[in-house]
């Protein structure tokens, strides 16, 4: 497996418990996580790591959840990364993330069980984004906040899919948006520039489409990361609305714009020709 530094690992919505406690590191990352930090953690076992927001340093612990595997012989392993809500870490957390933190402090004051989960309305949704670095145990926690999302829509809004696209696959450079503005765009663009260029190795740069990798013959990779529902529009940069493919056929899909029907992993043209994905590991 290739794993390049600064890589992305996972992007978490913010929710009480990141603010006070941690957070999992879903079962379909953990073996990326793992090789990150070079080592497998055996149930009930934990290790020290650093977390870096904003600069700064922070203590946290790598726990591999203990649980009886005779109880429950079906359960996955649960990987979280663990702090106190008085920690210097959760203290930051809420402070970055200060309007989710107030939504869910009084919406939390108003149920009758204190474990019923709160989910933050879509308007005022943040993010907190994991990467690795270059040192040993070591990760970087990147905040997307409610009102980077609303500087980077008001600038994204502007320009088309295809000119977005183009900056996330060939970094190309925008020299008209004001510091603020570039400042929280470059937020939006590493982590869908990041996510992209993980599923680029995931398919080994071939086009989920046709199966193809045209440069390989030129020792060159020209594989494309495509947005199944528009970026400009949706905001969506999860992995299951990207798309791998060869150049051909993503200036074909912006040009005739066919329906993915993601049910039967199928392009359905206008003129009624059918097109079904010959490469799927994520979708």
């Amino acid at each position: 497996m290739i794993i390049q530094k600064d890589t992305y690992i996972y992007k978490k919505e913010i929710d009480w418990s990141v603010l006070h406690y941690g957070l999992n590191i879903p079962v379909s990352i953990q073996l990326l996580f793992y090789h990150s930090i070079k080592e497998n953690l055996h149930k009930g076992d934990n290790k020290n790591i650093t977390l870096i927001v904003d600069g700064e340093e922070f203590n946290a612990k790598l726990t591999n959840i203990y649980f009886d595997e005779k109880k429950y012989p079906n359960h996955k392993e649960l990987l979280q990364i663990r702090y106190s809500k008085n920690s210097a870490i959760a203290k930051k957390l809420r402070e970055i993330f200060y309007k989710s933190n107030s939504y869910l402090q009084v919406e939390k004051a108003k149920l009758l069980n204190s474990r019923t989960p709160i989910k933050v309305p879509d308007k005022i949704k943040e993010f907190l984004v994991l990467y690795t670095t270059d040192f040993k145990d070591t990760f970087l926690l990147d905040s997307i906040t409610n009102n980077d999302l609303v500087v980077a829509n008001s600038y994204i809004s502007t320009i088309t899919e295809e000119e977005f696209e183009m900056d996330i696959n060939y970094n190309r450079k925008d020299f008209t948006a004001k510091i603020e503005e570039k400042t929280k765009i470059i937020k939006i663009r590493k982590l869908d520039k990041s996510i992209s260029d993980n599923l680029k190795l995931l398919y080994q740069n071939k086009c989920q489409i046709c199966g193809s990798n045209f440069g390989v013959n030129y020792n060159g990779n020209i594989s494309e990361a495509h947005h199944i529902q528009p970026f400009t529009k949706s905001l969506n940069n999860n992995s299951d609305n990207i798309m791998i493919i060869c150049p051909n056929h993503h200036r074909l899909i912006h040009k005739v714009n066919p329906i993915f029907d993601k049910s039967s992993l199928m392009l359905l043209y206008q003129n009624g020709y059918k097109e079904k994905l010959v490469l799927n590991y994520h979708l």
